[in-house]
């Protein structure tokens, strides 16, 4: 695990790079994205990247680059497989994420609490129920705009040899489990973009120097240091502060709550409460969720005798966990992509707030 880093960070690419086209005419429209064939040469005197850019969805997930051999679920090589120390609630639901960064353009952490990926990004992240494949999710970086990012969502056949573009309104209970596939309206909500705020400028949300400094599965942020994939290197241990009750709890929040609880120019504008984590906060009490959540008053929701956000010591009458045990109204949070209670999630953040003076 990365805690501290000692040496100057080189950037492993070469001067001359030659950047993947994008779609042409001349390509199939069943592999739009095949590597270029200057990928199967020498890259001793040039850089060339696995994939160009791609401008739209494509109809089908075996055109999206994910998969090598759909039939066999074969991830291609290019893809990094990752998991965040602290995973976002979906009702149960199995996930597997995957990214591809070009590889002739470093990550761009200048700010660390927000990476800037290369256009070119996509990510994915493939939703099961009960071991049955429901839908793979892709965001794509189209161009270097705040907001060129497409949203979408591939619902899976039943033989789960192919999975087809889902509509932007999104599938009820699709196929025929409680798992809602998203709108595009939703994804927007939640990664950025949307007219109503929510989301994070990087879109990445479990793609961070905090949620990937851990020595679990996948690539880790000591692995992007190592590969020279980032453009500047994190300094000092990167990590959520704190004892493992208040790691648990801020980890939580942070990510379940502070992807629209945060700072940014995407955080929700109706509170001033900040949930997010930033890699600078160092102990507990000066992380934005304690000064922005701990004995501070309600300025939105003020039901069922709540009275505060996070009432030291009083679990009960802490709108947070009130607002965390309900679904199906008002008082549901997350608002969205839950109908069930995350009674672990709970649970830690109770501990936490009875653990408080």
């Amino acid at each position: 695990m990365l805690r501290r880093a000692s040496l100057l960070l080189v950037i492993l690419f070469v001067s001359s790079c030659v950047i993947g086209d994008p779609l042409s005419e001349g390509e199939s429209e069943h592999d739009p994205i095949a590597p270029t064939e200057a990928h199967e040469s020498s890259r001793v005197d040039r850089c060339t990247n696995s994939y160009g850019v791609l401008t739209e969805l494509p109809q089908l997930l075996s055109q999206t680059g994910l998969y090598a051999d759909i039939q066999n679920k074969e991830v291609h090589d290019a893809l990094w497989a990752f998991v965040p120390e602290f995973q976002l609630w979906s009702d149960t639901a199995d996930k597997q994420r995957w990214i591809y960064v070009p590889e002739c353009d470093p990550i761009d952490t200048s700010n660390m609490d927000d990476w800037s990926f290369p256009v070119g990004t996509r990510f994915f992240k493939e939703f099961s129920v009960n071991g049955q494949r429901i839908e793979t999710r892709l965001i794509l970086r189209t161009g270097e705009g705040a907001y060129d990012f497409l949203y979408g969502t591939y619902e899976w056949n039943d033989d789960e040899s192919e999975a087809s573009l889902a509509p932007s309104e999104g599938v009820l209970e699709a196929k025929g489990t409680s798992h809602d596939i998203p709108s595009e309206a939703q994804c927007r909500r939640c990664h950025g973009s949307h007219p109503d705020r929510g989301g994070r400028p990087s879109r990445a949300l479990g793609f961070s120097a905090l949620q990937l400094n851990h020595d679990g599965a996948g690539i880790r942020l000591d692995d992007l240091v190592a590969q020279g994939r980032l453009s500047h290197a994190p300094e000092g241990a990167l990590t959520f502060p704190g004892n493992d009750v208040e790691r648990q709890a801020l980890g939580h929040l942070h990510v379940n709550c502070g992807v629209c609880h945060n700072a940014t120019r995407d955080g929700v504008p109706q509170t001033d409460m900040n949930l997010w984590v930033n890699v600078n906060q160092t102990t507990v009490e000066g992380t934005s969720t304690y000064l922005t959540a701990v004995g501070k008053a309600n300025e939105i929701f003020n039901d069922q005798n709540v009275s505060a956000r996070i009432q030291p010591g009083q679990p009960d009458v802490s709108s947070i966990i009130y607002r965390m045990s309900h679904r199906g109204n008002n008082a549901q949070m997350p608002p969205l992509a839950t109908k069930e209670v995350d009674e672990t999630g709970v649970e830690a953040v109770k501990a936490w707030i009875l653990s408080l003076p």
